[in-house]
């Protein structure tokens, strides 16, 4: 009982800014969606557009959650959008130390999505990211699992 206490208490004290940058809205509902699960989970969670972020709270976060639609030509060329990736570079350097959990939505392949967002925030280990992707933002079964995973495999770093 006291193992599952530790672990009820340090889930509680978890927090989580997910910012994100939306286009036609589906990027916005899938990070409501993220935010909904994660605050399910017992997970503090502050969630932002692009032009509401707080330094402060992100500061203070334990996980960021950055997303943003996936923007080029359908097949080729995906990227993130020129004010995230402006963002991105902002925050790189200051909050190199966070965890990440990066997400985009897209219609037909995210392509070099991923890549991009990493390069844009300077972080070097794509295995260490959560990636998250929907075609019409909507959080499916696995991003679930995934989330749940996540959450339970940073229970153990403080």
């Amino acid at each position: 009982i006291q193992f599952y206490n530790y672990y009820k208490q340090r889930i509680l004290s978890m927090k989580a800014v997910i910012t994100y940058y939306s286009h036609k809205g589906h990027t916005a509902n899938y990070a409501r969606e993220i935010a909904m699960h994660l605050w399910s989970r017992g997970v503090s969670v502050s969630l932002c557009s692009l032009s509401d972020f707080d330094r402060k709270k992100a500061l203070d976060a334990d996980i960021l959650v950055l997303g943003c639609w996936t923007s080029g030509l359908f097949i080729l060329g995906q990227h993130p959008h020129k004010r995230w990736k402006t963002f991105a570079r902002s925050i790189s350097g200051v909050l190199a130390t966070k965890r990440f959990i990066l997400f985009t939505t897209y219609t037909i392949k995210t392509g070099s999505m991923f890549r991009r967002m990493r390069q844009a925030l300077n972080l070097s280990a794509p295995n260490s990211v959560l990636q998250l992707k929907s075609r019409t933002g909507k959080l499916t079964d696995q991003d679930r699992k995934y989330l749940d995973s996540y959450i339970q495999n940073n229970l153990h770093t403080p």
